[in-house]
């Protein structure tokens, strides 16, 4: 019996000792090149009244624009993720410096088009949380921090005068709207900033509080062909975004007369079956006619909504999707548990 505990605290030694030289030699790789300006138009047709109808060449051409932003939050949030899991100080450090290398560079600093402004939120929430989730690990360098939060909540605020005051109207209460808050909710998890958070609080509701009394989400429904897309689309940041409130005292499962939960109820058993939502939009989803398939990313959210509201058969039902991943959401949500409970709320 000895023998055998020598042996083991000998192996342990080590492993230890492996891991310690693997985390000596790690290098944090080159920035990626800041993308300061961006302008594309809509993916869908002019004349698409539901805004379902895809343009192949308008949407080939956003997604060539886009295709740096996404590699870049891909890759961070990966990094990120990589930092908790270890854990990694200096890959905790090494998200800040991709994120200071992008806000000296003042990225994304010129949204040239009304679409650009309405995507981008997603990708400023998705940032947002891979540096929340580095510090979680340890404190990043203080002069990096602050710089990164300042550019991140320029971008907020301006995110939040543009969708008050010139969005187009459904944009302004749709899914777009539910992505705003989620950065915003992010943002201003940084150094408890209320004017984020209580912008976040009024976005979430503003959509939530919409939902029919199935969890459905009108504006979604109208999507035709797109209703259960978007309706997926738009419980996501929900959900994230009532996680990311709840440790400021915020309870988004009870606001709404508990309609977030009716929401992702309504979206997890229409992923299910489609038809659900056919019935309702009166169309056929992609997700029917092979357009699109169910993937891991769109289920995403279910992970830190079964934190919430534990449920053994939507349990057993993602497991095959798992692990489910979404970058915008803190990538690889089945992996890194509830982060947001280990990160402490700040006081000032």
């Amino acid at each position: 019996m000895m023998k055998r505990l020598v042996l083991a605290g000998a192996m342990a030694l080590l492993s230890s000792a492996g891991a310690a030289r693997a985390e000596a030699g790690f290098v944090c790789p080159e920035t990626p090149a800041p993308i300061t300006t961006l302008s594309y138009g809509s993916r869908y047709t002019a004349d698409s009244k539901t805004r379902s109808d895809l343009d192949e060449v308008s949407d080939a051409e956003v997604n060539a624009a886009l295709q740096p932003v996404e590699a870049f939050i891909s890759r961070l949030s990966r990094l990120a993720n990589d930092a908790m899991t270890d854990p990694s100080p200096p890959k905790a450090e090494c998200v800040a410096q991709w994120l200071a290398g992008w806000a000296d560079a003042g990225a994304l600093s010129s949204l040239d088009t009304m679409n650009v402004k309405l995507s981008m939120p997603a990708r400023f929430a998705g940032m947002a949380i891979a540096l929340l989730q580095a510090e979680t690990v340890a404190p990043v360098d203080p002069g990096k921090r602050q710089r990164i939060v300042a550019w991140l909540t320029a971008q907020a605020l301006a995110m939040q005068d543009f969708f008050d005051n010139s969005a187009p109207k459904n944009a302004s209460r749709n899914n777009l709207r539910a992505w705003a808050g989620l950065a915003s909710a992010a943002i201003g998890r940084f150094d408890n900033n209320r004017q984020l958070l209580d912008w976040a609080t009024r976005s979430f509701e503003l959509v939530t509080c919409q939902a029919n009394p199935d969890g459905s989400l009108p504006l979604e429904m109208g999507r035709a062909t797109r209703a259960l897309s978007y309706q997926l689309h738009a419980t996501a940041p929900l959900v994230v975004t009532a996680e990311l409130l709840r440790p400021t005292g915020y309870d988004g499962y009870a606001a709404c007369d508990g309609k977030l939960r009716s929401i992702a109820d309504f979206s997890f058993a229409a992923a299910q079956d489609p038809k659900r939502v056919e019935a309702i939009a009166g169309k056929r989803q992609t997700l029917q006619t092979g357009e699109q398939d169910l993937e891991p990313y769109m289920l995403a959210w279910v992970e830190p909504f079964l934190r919430a509201v534990p449920d053994s058969r939507i349990n057993a039902l993602v497991n095959r999707f798992r692990p489910l991943a979404h970058a915008k959401l803190g990538g690889n949500l089945t992996k890194i548990g509830d982060w947001i409970a280990r990160r402490p709320v700040p006081t000032s």
